[in-house]
């Protein structure tokens, strides 16, 4: 490895008093007079010295491959490299199939044994019940509502709630996430497998068995995003989610939540609306038969979500009543279960559920693999593994904030998996985490995955005991529940803290509800997604970067804009590259960095320089997690380029993996070993020291002796210049210069 040495510290000029006591009237008027006489890059050296005084000399090292063991390099850290991610999820499987418990086999393959071992029988037990029940009263209504809005009779949405979430309660990480149907992901089976079917000639006028293709569909879709969950999962692909911005998630949820809530207004209004995926035709389609308009029915529904609403917000101002967030959909259902029963709704023109089969779900394994073609449900099941997974994730992580204990995405992903695996086994549909139930969880004091048992076990025994009951339940009162609940998604807050902080946020959160809002959810989500990633695409191919400057009293170097006060000196030119340099930001940061150069030499010129010239351009790496070919192609057409104007390139700070690509490509030959520095500041010394001896050695006469300050390079300790002085030679520019090579070498 190759040791760089910075220059002593010492200086006699430190401003300690009793050195300058020492300090002969003849040797302080000997300085005054070479201090006049020095160049402006003595006088930066001089300053820095003084600022920077600390009685030591440094010490620092750049590492060099070449000189390491083959093993130790292979160990070394690769992080920001994309083989890092692969060599590092190898590493993890290796390590997980070595030396593990049966203890340990049983938690990964089952995450209930995680908190089951820790698990307080005597004081959770009861608050895992109630939290169960209280949940449980909830989604019994809201999954036949949102079965209706996937399109499927209301027993799907039972079916859902029942062996799923038993699946998530024994491989689920969250042990407050309420998982079940949910509105987002019900819009988007309903819109993808319409648009397939019409894609393929089917709609409910020609085709007599639309329904049963339809359900089947819908199973084969739950089914593969259980896959899909599965894999992702084992591949520990956790981290996708990540490419989707705030904004543009925001956006697409509001859209889509105005989608739903008109979706569900023929209930409301009392008459048959054709459905649409976009809002101007939705509102066509409402006011063309606006004369079919049943008051009954509106009365009925605005009544509803009227009062959930009112639940809501007096859930949410006044924590002592905050069961009735969960209690009112409970009270709407029974009420109106009530007056069909008394009064009979449907002599007014009150459409209710109608037959709910009685019993447990059907194994439907035979359907759910008898897919003919993948491909047709391709869109339709990739977006709902993004939303799906994007929204219970968001909401799990929160719930495990709050409660102290970490969630593993991938993990999360196998037990979504299993969930919606089982919901294709057994004749459901796709489900996610649930904002609404996994709050109202949280609140009742659920402590573990026991509270989803107990869910699931209501809606179990509804299934065996009281369809009977629930099949006099109002359309309209399962549209309000629906509406009341997409409500709060319409994120307007969000719109207005966008447009005070960051107007460009906004415009990307306004681009994504508008596509959402005017071209469909297919096509919004497209529009989110594909935002998203030319967002990252942009930021990675224009990446941040900064001209450096010194910060006085420091040898810290910062970004000039952010900094005024920051020092730079004439001939050199320090930049710093925040970003991985590869093929898709090469040519910026090349062009960049020659604005830079081009701006310095502007700068000169303006400011009556004609002589001086840019020497030296350092490249600050520290920021620079890994290097690919193309990057490396751009730094060795750079330095040819740079070499031909006689400017040097000087590199600083780079990790193990960058230097050992800069060796190997032969790149660090080129340019220099000696050019390759620990910090900033070596560099920067280097450089001056640099200039300061070539622009003495061009003026013949100059006596070096005359400048006790000049910045030397340390050996052992001890300074050059003390040594020199210590035997009476004198110091010559051939001397400095061959000092410097041979230390910086």
């Amino acid at each position: 490895m190759t040791d760089i040495y910075p220059q002593s510290s010492k200086s006699s000029l430190s401003g300690d008093s009793l050195n300058e006591e020492r300090i002969s009237a003849g040797s302080a008027r000997r300085r005054h007079a070479a201090a006049a006489s020095a160049t402006t890059h003595r006088q930066h050296l001089d300053r820095i010295q003084r600022d920077c005084a600390s009685g030591k000399p440094t010490c620092h090292r750049v590492y060099d491959p070449l000189s390491r063991d083959l093993d130790e390099m292979t160990n070394a850290s690769t992080h920001g490299a994309p083989e890092a991610w692969f060599e590092k999820h190898k590493e993890n499987i290796t390590k997980s199939l070595k030396n593990r418990s049966c203890q340990d086999w049983a938690e990964t393959l089952l995450p209930m044994f995680s908190w089951l071992k820790v698990y307080d029988w005597r004081s959770n037990l009861i608050t895992d019940v109630v939290a169960g029940v209280t949940v449980g009263v909830m989604i019994i209504p809201q999954s036949m509502s949102y079965a209706k809005l996937a399109g499927l009779p209301v027993e799907f949405g039972l079916y859902s709630s029942l062996v799923p979430i038993y699946a998530y309660a024994f491989f689920g990480s969250s042990r407050q996430l309420a998982v079940g149907p949910v509105a987002l992901v019900s819009l988007l089976l309903n819109t993808g497998l319409t648009l397939t079917l019409q894609n393929a000639g089917k709609t409910p006028e020609n085709t007599e068995n639309y329904e049963e293709i339809y359900a089947t569909m819908a199973i084969q879709t739950s089914f593969l995003v259980g896959v899909c969950y599965i894999l992702m999962g084992v591949l520990r692909l956790g981290f996708v989610t990540i490419f989707l911005s705030h904004a543009v998630v925001s956006g697409f949820t509001s859209a889509a939540a105005i989608i739903i809530g008109l979706s569900q207004i023929k209930y409301v209004f009392g008459y048959d609306i054709p459905s649409d995926k976009s809002l101007h035709k939705m509102l066509i389609n409402i006011f063309s038969n606006i004369s079919e308009f049943n008051y009954k029915t509106f009365l009925l529904g605005t009544s509803c979500v009227v009062f959930l609403l009112g639940m809501k917000t007096i859930a949410r101002n006044y924590p002592k009543y905050k069961w009735a967030r969960a209690a009112a959909p409970l009270v709407v259902t029974v009420v109106t279960i009530v007056l069909q029963a008394t009064v009979d709704l449907e002599s007014y023109g009150i459409k209710t559920v109608g037959k709910i089969p009685k019993g447990l779900p059907k194994f439907s394994g035979e359907e759910a693999v008898g897919i003919d073609d993948i491909g047709q449900l391709a869109v339709v099941v990739i977006s709902i593994v993004i939303v799906g997974f994007m929204e219970s994730i968001a909401i799990a992580k929160q719930l495990a904030s709050k409660h102290n204990y970490e969630i593993d995405s991938s993990k999360e992903l196998l037990g979504l998996g299993m969930a919606n695996l089982t919901a294709g086994l057994f004749s459901g549909y796709p489900l996610t985490g649930s904002f609404s139930r996994s709050a109202v969880n949280n609140e009742a004091g659920a402590k573990s995955g026991i509270s989803s048992i107990v869910t699931a076990t209501l809606v179990g025994l509804v299934l065996l005991f009281l369809t009977p009951v629930f099949e006099l339940l109002s359309l309209p009162t399962l549209a309000s529940i629906v509406i009341s609940g997409v409500v709060s998604l319409v994120d307007t807050d969000e719109a207005i803290y966008l447009w005070k902080v960051h107007k460009f946020d906004f415009g990307v959160w306004m681009f994504a509800f508008l596509g959402t809002l005017f071209l469909g959810v297919e096509l919004g989500l497209g529009i989110a997604v594909g935002l998203s990633l030319f967002l990252v695409i942009f930021e990675s191919a224009y990446p941040h970067t900064a001209i450096l400057g010194r910060l006085p009293g420091t040898t810290e170097y910062r970004n000039i804009k952010n900094y005024g006060q920051a020092e730079r000196y004439d001939g050199i030119v320090v930049v710093r590259v925040d970003a991985p340099i590869y093929f898709a930001n090469t040519q910026n940061v090349r062009d960049k960095v020659f604005k830079y150069v081009t701006k310095a030499k502007q700068d000169l010129k303006a400011r009556g320089k004609d002589d001086a010239k840019v020497q030296f351009v350092i490249i600050e790496l520290s920021a620079v997690a890994h290097v690919d070919t193309s990057a490396l192609h751009i730094l060795e057409d750079m330095n040819k380029i740079y070499l031909n104007q006689q400017i040097q390139m000087v590199f600083t700070n780079p990790n193990v993996k960058v230097m050992s690509r800069l060796v190997s490509s032969g790149i660090a030959d080129e340019i220099g070993r000696q050019h390759i520095f620990v910090s900033t500041h070596d560099a920067v010394d280097f450089c001056l020291t640099a200039m300061d001896s070539n622009e003495i050695s061009m003026q013949p006469g100059r006596d070096l002796l005359a400048f006790p300050l000049m910045v030397t390079v340390s050996k052992d300790g001890v300074t050059l210049e003390q040594e020199r002085r210590q035997q009476g030679t004198s110091n010559s520019s051939d001397d400095i210069e061959a000092a410097v090579n041979e230390e910086y070498n």
